[in-house]
């Protein structure tokens, strides 16, 4: 059984020695140096050269066995021929743990080279990460990859056999999903470690509430069928798979060395388990946002507050499309909301205001409402405007630019920010009160304030047809977990 304690080498690194990096800032190896340090490491790096005598800023070494601190962790990029001498000498040095960006093994039929980084590594009792990969995030402050946006803290873990997928998401988690990561791994050739240690180790892993699988063959198919149903009861798993065609088959076997498994064998799992079968990335992650974020719906009755009528009739077809309800309200109920709406404003369900410039009703005093009812388990809002909008509204001729309303309209959006804080504050206490989920949707991205404050505080933001499939696949999971009562 591997733990997290067997792995924490390379999640809770104190000193890391890095292979490959140099004084070029575009360089594979200093660009995970550079990026470690931007995330906020409190440790230090080592860096290992041949020829220099400072990297970045810090003191090079010839030889890992040269530094006098105990190292936590090395990171090596470098050629492939040089690789399995650097781990001779850091299995010399007692270095535990061991992440191998390079490729040239397996994957491109170099198996003899990778058979003996293996017989290295046991020999000196080393646990690598790779090689062919693409480093981990832990975060808050642990960032060993090439992409310079580390995500902030959240509950999610991502296990993944593609580097590129593994690290690329980061940049629309940092520009529109907010997702909050514990932790994301690329394994690569899996030479010693695999998906099925990462995600054993992840089930005991207190700051992990979910866990994402991007996966193109199972190495180890009765331990990973026999993991996923035991977590999955307890911590949803969300899985894309790869090489399901011939196609992709080709790809997965060039890249990862893996031998994939068709895909009604990947349905079979999923059916069997409940894990959450997807198609894409950007499902993925807003679905594991959703599921570190919000509790589960109870039941399958939503209420829709919405700004406009197209977008709330296309949720409400979805929703009911796929298992779930959107009821008409009682009569009691809408009149109680009706007289914080707009008289021209729908009360039955959707709920359309089509425009209210009442944001406390729309925000507060109709949701509280609704959630406190118990005829409805979640709520799903249509329709913000926020400092973006406000400041785009002001894109006007020189000539209007010294008018009163412009000039009003300017500040307008920096004076509401507090005021809808305000409100988003309340949002967050109806969720843990009630423990039903709300759900956020609308067209703008983090650059808006509010979008950032929502996402980073716990409450999903998403455009209106992902939002829906997110709701869905969580009632989805709730129906499972209802039936292994």
């Amino acid at each position: 059984m591997t733990t997290l304690e067997d792995l924490k080498g390379f999640f809770e690194p104190e000193n890391i020695a890095y292979y490959g990096a140099s004084n070029m800032m575009q360089k594979f190896g200093s660009l995970h140096v550079v990026n470690l340090l931007s995330a906020g490491f409190t440790g230090k790096p080592f860096p290992i050269h041949p020829k220099e005598d400072e990297i970045l800023g810090f003191k090079a070494y010839r030889n890992i066995k040269d530094v006098s601190e105990k190292i936590d962790l090395a990171v090596i990029a470098a050629p492939t021929k040089f690789i399995n001498p650097i781990l001779e000498d850091c299995g010399q040095k007692g270095v535990k743990h061991v992440i191998v960006l390079s490729g040239g093994f397996s994957e491109l039929g170099n198996v003899g080279g990778q058979a003996e980084m293996k017989t290295i590594a046991d020999k000196y009792g080393i646990k690598i990460m790779g090689p062919n990969c693409s480093g981990l995030v832990a975060a808050p402050n642990i960032n060993i990859t090439h992409v310079p946006w580390p995500p902030r803290k959240g509950g999610v873990s991502i296990i993944s056999q593609s580097g590129t997928y593994a690290m690329q998401p980061m940049i629309a988690i940092s520009s529109k999903i907010g997702t909050g990561i514990s932790k994301i791994v690329s394994v690569g050739n899996e030479v010693n470690t695999d998906l099925v240690d990462y995600l054993e180790a992840f089930e005991h892993d207190d700051d992990t509430t979910c866990i994402g699988l991007y996966f193109e063959a199972v190495r180890r198919g009765k331990e990973f069928i026999e993991l996923v149903d035991r977590i999955n009861r307890k911590k949803p798993i969300v899985i894309i798979p790869i090489g399901q065609t011939d196609a992709g088959m080709r790809s997965a076997q060039s890249h990862t060395a893996a031998i994939t498994s068709p895909g009604y064998v990947v349905d079979s799992i999923c059916e069997q388990t409940g894990a959450i079968k997807v198609q894409n990335s950007i499902e993925m992650l807003s679905l594991l946002n959703g599921f570190d974020s919000l509790p589960l719906p109870k039941d399958n009755k939503v209420a829709i507050l919405t700004m406009g009528g197209g977008p709330g009739s296309l949720m409400s077809d979805l929703l009911e499309s796929h298992g779930m309800r959107v009821p008409v309200l009682s009569e009691e109920l809408q009149e109680e909301i009706q007289p914080m709406l707009p008289e021209t404003a729908s009360t039955m369900n959707p709920i359309d205001l089509t425009y209210s410039d009442d944001m406390q009703n729309y925000l507060n005093e109709v949701p509280n409402i609704l959630l406190k009812s118990n005829e409805i388990d979640a709520l799903m809002f249509y329709g913000l405007m926020g400092n973006e909008y406000f400041k785009n509204l002001t894109n006007v001729p020189d000539y209007m630019q010294e008018n009163e309303s412009v000039q009003t309209m300017k500040n307008f959006g920096e004076m509401m920010i507090d005021f809808f804080i305000a409100l988003f504050e309340e949002l967050l206490e109806f969720k843990k009160q009630y423990q039903k989920p709300i759900i956020l949707t609308c067209y703008n991205t983090r650059e808006e304030l509010f979008v950032r404050w929502l996402q980073d505080h716990g409450i999903p933001v998403y455009y209106p047809e992902e939002g829906v499939w997110v709701l869905i696949r969580m009632w989805q999971y709730a129906k499972f977990l209802q039936s292994k009562k």
